[in-house]
């Protein structure tokens, strides 16, 4: 019983020593918030440069609607014989940028191709002033005596609107869109400009239209088919200069015309003093007027360098319209004229708006748009005609 005893306190104590040797269970450390990374700064992208506007050559490749030129051998032997002399064609281009561009716009107006903003390089080399002799061509674009009268243009002793840059465009852009309605073809409108429309017209009578991807062959002379090749490889210049080691001139501002439509017959003197603007320089603009002074019942309009369009509308708006008649011995035979047509007027380009017109030309704008009948809210658009004085 005593061996007992000792046995379970040896037991015992071995117990409780193991019990020591445990280590104490610590208490789980403090939780801690740990805050969570910051989200990264929102940052908004940099918006892409706004493209800039295409310029007049690209518009105006934009604008073709022919079919290549390499599909006619003419076109590239013409192309060639054009660019002979690359700095001899850029300075021909110069020359004739700001007529050029002018008609690049009307064209754009009346959805003719490009292509045909180039046909007076064509007819005439771009000469406004090209005069037709004994029922010859005239003008820029050799228009037939006959076709002038057709379509409606006035040719008389003292005006010809052969010669009139703006009178003759407007003309061959109906009669190309004419054209266009009975041919379906731009290409059969160009030898019909060059041949004749009725020749044309009888000449596709029982044939079908060809093709836009193959050559136009039809029984036609060299002349017409020349035609074609030629205004195709002018185009095929436009539309790979380097091909033909041309660089296509800057236009500018300086270049860009506008046509102002005068309240009354003026004398070509006054009118280029009230623009500030050489005499010779107006009358080479405008060689549709023969005399010294227009018409009283011809078109009363000039071209004009844009910033000397501003000045003669700014004059004509500040109450110098008489000076515009001062020297013409015909005011006192004329006609009395309408109120409406006593008021100087402009017309809306690309990116003006109402305010910078009244600005411009020195008007208040709440006025402006009362001589033009527009709302408050209302704005003005490129091609619309604004009154710049009140009807009297």
């Amino acid at each position: 019983m005593k061996t007992l005893k000792l046995a379970f306190a040896a037991s015992l104590v071995c117990m409780l020593a193991a019990c020591a040797e445990q280590p104490a269970r610590q208490a789980p450390p403090p939780s801690v918030a740990v805050a969570a990374p910051p989200a990264p700064t929102p940052q908004i992208a940099p918006l892409p440069p706004p493209a800039p506007s295409p310029d007049s050559w690209s518009r105006l490749r934009a604008s073709f609607a022919m079919s290549d030129c390499d599909l006619n051998p003419r076109s590239e032997t013409w192309a060639r014989r054009f660019t002979r002399n690359p700095a001899r064609f850029e300075a021909q281009l110069q020359d004739a940028l700001p007529l050029l561009l002018y008609v690049q716009d009307v064209a754009q107006r009346a959805e003719v191709p490009g292509e045909f903003v180039l046909l007076p390089m064509i007819e005439s080399g771009y000469e406004p002033g090209e005069p037709g002799r004994n029922g010859d061509p005239a003008g820029m674009w050799q228009i037939m005596p006959q076709t002038a009268r057709a379509f409606g243009l006035t040719v008389t002793r003292r005006y010809d609107g052969r010669l009139d840059p703006a009178a003759a465009t407007d003309v061959v852009m109906k009669m190309l869109n004419a054209f266009h309605v009975d041919l379906h073809d731009w290409r059969l409108v160009d030898m019909a400009f060059n041949t004749g429309e009725y020749r044309m017209l009888r000449l596709m009578d029982g044939r079908d239209q060809p093709a836009a991807d193959q050559p136009v062959k039809l029984p036609v002379g060299s002349i017409t088919n020349n035609h074609l090749a030629k205004l195709q490889a002018m185009a095929c210049i436009i539309r790979d200069p380097a091909r033909f080691n041309v660089e296509l001139p800057k236009a500018d501002d300086n270049q860009q015309l506008a046509l102002v439509q005068l309240p009354q017959a003026a004398d070509l003197a006054g009118a280029a003093k009230l623009a500030q603007i050489p005499l010779a320089q107006l009358r080479a603009l405008n060689p549709g007027y023969r005399g010294t002074q227009m018409p009283v019942d011809g078109p009363h309009h000039l071209l004009l360098p844009q910033g000397k369009a501003d000045d003669l509308l700014a004059a004509i708006a500040a109450n110098a319209a008489d000076l515009l008649a001062s020297s013409n011995p015909h005011e006192a035979d004329a006609p009395r004229h309408h109120p409406h047509r006593r008021i100087a007027r402009h017309e809306v380009r690309r990116g003006e708006s109402l305010l910078s017109i009244a600005k411009r030309f020195h008007l208040d704008a709440s006025s402006l748009r009362k001589w033009n009948g527009l709302a408050d809210n209302d704005d003005v658009r490129p091609g619309q005609m604004l009154r710049l004085a009140a009807p009297d």
